[in-house]
């Protein structure tokens, strides 16, 4: 069973590649170059390396999010809409471990093509070290992709339900961060999306991470992703 997981590997990172992959490329692009072109503009053509990073942390917490949430969609729903399943689980596979595996390619992938973009803007712009911005880009797909993977295993349509639970997080935790009662109760259910951002600055300029911040946000999204692995495990995927 393990040697089939194995092989199946090659077969997911190419259906990212051909699912995902290009769309993030492309969407990435087009919204990287709408959003530099101006600050360049503004900067002049001479930008240093400290011009560079600072138009960096400014643009890519706008990109990112969105990058995420095109590499998160359809994990698990994708094959159960298309009948996918019928062929992938037709030889002794665990469901679980395999869309685990997935998981975690497309991690992979998803760094790939943030990796290769970062790549372009330090030949186009001027050299940046993208390691801080990787790990802030590896940091939001962790912290959105356990909850992304619960619902994709709970639901066939998970992208308006995905969008629709990172928008409400805002909502309550802006309008309820003070409330006690029944709206603290909801507050706390909802995950702590409000607070990435902070995450996210300060990874990208080298700061020391608040802690309790860090931990909610991946151990919520922890609890998810292993809430939804029992899902697979417990209910028919077809």
């Amino acid at each position: 069973m393990a040697g089939n997981l194995t092989r199946y590997s090659y077969w997911q990172l190419r259906d990212f590649i051909r699912e995902r992959g290009y769309a993030l490329v492309i969407v990435t692009t087009l919204l990287g170059v709408s959003m530099v072109a101006p600050v360049r503009a503004m900067m002049g053509p001479n930008i240093d390396a400290a011009g560079a990073n600072q138009i960096l942390r400014t643009v890519l917490p706008q990109i990112v999010y969105i990058s995420a949430f095109i590499a998160l969609n359809g994990l698990v729903s994708t094959d159960r809409k298309l009948g996918f399943y019928r062929f992938l689980f037709s030889k002794p596979v665990s469901i679980p471990a395999y869309y685990a595996q997935y998981f975690v390619v497309t991690l992979a992938g998803f760094l790939a093509v943030f990796a290769i973009l970062f790549g372009v803007y330090s030949f186009v712009i001027a050299p940046v070290n993208p390691v801080p911005a990787l790990i802030a880009c590896g940091f939001v797909y962790l912290a959105f992709g356990g909850i992304a993977f619960l619902i994709s295993s709970l639901f066939r349509h998970d992208w308006p339900i995905l969008a629709g639970v990172y928008a409400g997080s805002l909502i309550v935790n802006a309008l309820w961060a003070q409330r006690e009662g029944w709206r603290m109760v909801i507050r706390n259910l909802l995950p702590p999306l409000n607070r990435m951002s902070e995450v996210i600055n300060t990874i990208m300029t080298g700061g020391t991470v608040d802690t309790k911040s860090l931990v909610w946000l991946l151990g919520y999204s922890a609890i998810c992703f292993v809430a939804g692995l029992i899902v697979l495990w417990r209910r028919p995927i077809g």
